[in-house]
């Protein structure tokens, strides 16, 4: 592994904000005290997605995160569950604009996708109930490679919602799981790998299954010595290597 821990930390806790200074505290063991506001969340609870409008596909993968670093039962977590069971459609599912979907979709229908997985992957993550009709919406988008409607981000969230609804021998799950790991595109890099990480890991897909433990290896492998230029990319990676167990692989000295 490439990253130097201490010296990634540090730099978070010199460059970045509030929130991520709070992140790489609490990721170094140290007591960051009260968890701040999230840049990005209204006072709603949603989180905003790439073209500035609340995003049930963006608060669905804000609230996986805040589950993998242990705070998704604080205020902030709540609210963000609220805000997802408060935006379903009348058809019981999610949508986001085309424009809201991260990446490179290749397919309109790609927003409905995309925050209908997300959202359902938080919500089963966090322990609510989304109802069987957004996994049956789910089903109805998935292709015989094994992705999904939209690409590369709704199929990284459908993967986990199949684990979450019908465990480790689900057809769906392996088949999505599967594509990601075989069916890499050029356009992928670790701000890809990280993201389907943080679902796969919030829905419980264990560390040694060969799709997590690949991007595992990918995430790593990518990193620069003291993180990507990218602050939230460098931390995410950080909290990702540290939640799989691979922390023993860092190099030990934390921020001083």
């Amino acid at each position: 592994m490439s990253i130097d821990v201490g010296l990634a930390l540090e730099r978070v806790l010199d460059e970045g904000d509030e929130w991520r200074a709070w992140r790489a505290l609490h990721l170094a063991g140290d007591d960051p005290g009260p968890l701040p506001l999230i840049p990005g969340q209204d006072g709603t609870g949603g989180f905003v997605g790439p073209t500035d409008r609340l995003s049930p596909g963006a608060t669905g993968q804000a609230l996986c995160h805040l589950k993998l670093i242990g705070v998704n039962g604080d205020p902030a977590g709540v609210i963000a569950a609220d805000w997802i069971e408060s935006a379903r459609t009348p058809a019981q599912a999610w949508l986001d604009a085309p424009d809201d979907v991260p990446g490179i979709i290749d397919d309109r229908g790609a927003g409905r996708a995309w925050a209908t997985a997300s959202a359902n992957c938080a919500l089963m993550a966090t322990g609510r109930d989304p109802g069987p009709r957004a996994l049956d919406l789910l089903r109805s988008a998935t292709a015989q490679e094994g992705h999904f409607t939209g690409g590369a981000y709704p199929t990284f969230a459908s993967a986990g919602v199949y684990w979450l609804a019908e465990g480790p021998r689900s057809e769906i799950a392996e088949w999505a799981l599967r594509w990601a790991r075989e069916w890499s595109e050029d356009w992928w890099g670790p701000a890809e790998h990280a993201s389907a990480l943080t679902f796969w890991m919030a829905a419980g897909v264990p560390f040694e299954h060969p799709s997590v433990e690949g991007f595992l290896e990918e995430l790593s492998a990518d990193a620069p010595k003291e993180g990507w230029r990218d602050l939230e990319l460098t931390l995410r990676a950080l909290e990702l290597l540290a939640y799989s167990g691979l922390e023993a692989s860092f190099t030990p000295e934390g921020p001083g």
